[in-house]
C-alpha cells in the first residue's frame, strides 16, 4: 500500500476510536479486545465495515493480517530486547510468513 493510502485509512481508523501502538515498515499494530484480527476492525453500528477504515482481505486496498499477539508476549519482547525498538517489526505470528515479497 502507498503512505498516502495508509495515512487515510489510519485517519478513518481512528475516526472510530482506534488508534495504532506501533507502526512499522509493514505492519500496523492494534490493540484488539479479543484474539482474532477481526475483533479490532470498526463497524456501523449496523454491523457493516466502517467506510473508509482498515479491511482484511486479498483484494487491492484491503489489508493483510501478519499475526495476532498477546500484550504478555510484547511485555516479554520489552524484557528481552531492553532499549528502543519498534514491536510492529515483530508483531508476525510466523515469522517466515511474507518472505520474498
Amino acid at each position: 500500500m502507498s503512505s498516502i493510502f495508509v495515512h487515510r485509512k489510519l485517519m478513518k481508523t481512528a475516526a472510530a476510536d482506534l488508534y495504532p501502538v506501533a507502526i512499522g515498515t509493514d505492519a500496523i499494530v492494534y490493540p484488539s479486545p479479543g484474539p482474532s484480527p477481526l475483533d479490532v476492525l470498526p463497524y456501523t453500528p449496523e454491523g457493516k465495515p466502517a467506510p473508509g477504515a482498515f479491511r482484511l482481505g486479498v483484494s487491492p486496498g484491503m489489508g493483510k493480517h501478519q499475526g495476532t499477539q498477546t500484550v504478555l508476549w510484547a511485555e516479554q519482547q520489552f524484557e528481552e530486547r531492553g532499549g528502543v525498538f519498534n514491536i510492529a517489526n515483530l508483531i508476525k505470528t510466523d515469522q517466515s510468513a511474507g518472505e520474498g515479497e
